[in-house]
């Protein structure tokens, strides 16, 4: 990612940390450290609930800075006192939609907690798709990110997982959702008219050189999304479970 000001008009400086990065949301950690609030006044949160409803509304092409001054009924120069660009209202944007996720409790069934988070964590994205092409272009570090993380981490070594498998299994689980949504939200989804139309593609194939897609051209567009999570989930479980039971 190319580095950018990190304030309107100004000039990108090689010491400005890139917008997402650790040492950009160490300085945006220290920022929000030292700000104090007035009652009543203007916060962050309240620009990202107001870009949320816009994003989810309109899609992200219609997320400017002027646009959430404007459903706010604010100039668009009163934004920059809490987010200095669009580019880090966007990684905030994110890391505010990750505040929705309701954690699960530490508890001694790693695998239940372990499942029913990764479970929320795909419903809160799903229910924000124009967020979800967001999720790769900085690092989650934010306050909620951070929460996520130890809760997650909380929950494996207290069921009794070392920590050098706890920070695995964590880490394994929260890439496969967001790898799993990506796909059901990107170019790869596909709508029952998508889905039926490759069964007819398969089907139409020569039998001598795909034998096995023409066979199973309905079996292979059947499932859905869910289905499809719900079975790469389940299989990752198991597999990370026999390590345990290996050990």
């Amino acid at each position: 990612m190319a580095q950018r000001s990190t304030a309107q008009n100004a000039p990108v400086d090689e010491q400005t940390p890139v917008v997402g990065s650790a040492a950009w949301w160490s300085g945006r950690h220290a920022a929000r450290a030292r700000q104090r609030s007035r009652p009543g006044g203007l916060t962050l949160d309240l620009i990202m609930d107001a870009s949320l409803r816009i994003a989810d509304e309109q899609g992200l092409d219609a997320l400017t800075m002027r646009a959430v001054a404007e459903r706010m009924q604010l100039r668009h120069t009163s934004l920059y006192r809490h987010v200095p660009s669009r580019e880090a209202l966007l990684v905030e944007l994110v890391d505010h939609m990750l505040g929705e996720i309701s954690l699960p409790a530490p508890g001694p069934d790693w695998r239940a907690g372990t499942e029913a988070g990764a479970r929320e964590y795909r419903r809160v994205l799903l229910a924000h798709r124009a967020l979800v092409p967001l999720l790769t272009r900085g690092q989650l570090l934010g306050p909620h990110a951070l929460r996520a993380r130890e809760q997650g981490l909380r929950l494996l070594t207290g069921a009794g997982w070392p920590a050098e498998n706890a920070v695995r299994i964590y880490l394994t689980v929260t890439h496969y959702v967001v790898g799993a949504v990506l796909l059901d939200t990107g170019g790869a989804a596909r709508t029952p008219g998508e889905r039926a139309a490759m069964s007819d593609l398969f089907a139409s194939l020569p039998a001598r050189t795909h034998p096995l897609l023409t066979t199973h051209s309905a079996l292979l567009n059947d499932l859905d999304g869910e289905g499809e999570f719900d079975f790469g989930l389940r299989c990752l479980l198991d597999g990370i479970a026999a390590t345990r039971e290996a050990r």
